[in-house]
């Protein structure tokens, strides 16, 4: 959600939170009641869809974020032997296959992770027993890489799947906003102006809470330039 939805919802959530409150003063007005039930049930589930839109955006989970870390670590080590391994050989095919600096591969995607891990996987399994000893990658270091490259690309999305589940969330809070939108115009606020006879204090509360307080971000001063 943009920061303008997250105050939007904070005000439909205190709206909900004040009426939840005064159960009796609520109470006067059944229908009135009945929309609050409605507009809880609908922030209950734009919270439950902010946090998986947030998961889809980052695409990464705390647990996906070690697996991430020992999936890079290995990949500077293991593409690094190999690249010393190419230098002495002369091999420039496999030099430039496996040509990853440390601080290229701190910068990568997911995908680009995944793609690079693959390359490297791919020609460490090749070499012998005596050359893997020589540049001291051992047979153990190998599995754990390929398990961490297995585990980490089966935990990543396709770019195309992330999109996907990134719309369907979207698509799915504009409809619960427009829903939430109609029912407090069209049904709340029309029936809460009772409340100014029957419980103004209440009503001074529905009032505050229904007042969405978001402040845009401040453009940055020019930069003048003071001649000496």
């Amino acid at each position: 959600m943009n920061d303008f939805q997250i105050a939007k919802l904070a005000s439909l959530k205190l709206i909900v939170k004040e009426a939840k409150n005064n159960p009796t003063v609520v109470a006067q007005i059944p229908m009135f009641a009945k929309g609050i039930t409605r507009l809880e049930a609908i922030t209950t589930k734009m919270d439950e869809l902010s946090t998986q839109q947030a998961v889809n955006i980052t695409g990464v989970t705390n647990s996906k974020n070690s697996v991430m870390d020992d999936l890079t670590e290995s990949l500077v080590d293991i593409a690094g032997a190999l690249h010393a391994h190419a230098v002495l050989s002369a091999d420039q095919t496999l030099l430039t296959k496996v040509n990853y600096k440390e601080s290229a591969i701190s910068k990568m995607s997911q995908s680009e992770l995944i793609n690079a891990a693959g390359i490297v996987l791919g020609e460490v399994e090749k070499l012998s027993p005596a050359i893997l000893t020589e540049i001291g990658i051992s047979t153990d270091e190998i599995t754990e890489f390929k398990a961490a490259y297995t585990e980490f690309a089966a935990l990543t999305p396709t770019p195309r799947e992330a999109i996907i589940d990134r719309s369907s969330t979207t698509s799915q809070l504009a409809d619960l906003f427009a829903e939430a939108s109609d029912l407090k115009k069209n049904t709340l606020d029309r029936l809460a102006s009772q409340f100014r006879r029957k419980a103004p204090e209440f009503y001074q509360k529905y009032k505050a809470a229904a007042t969405t307080i978001y402040k845009r971000g401040s453009k940055p001063a020019p930069t003048v330039e003071v001649a000496p």
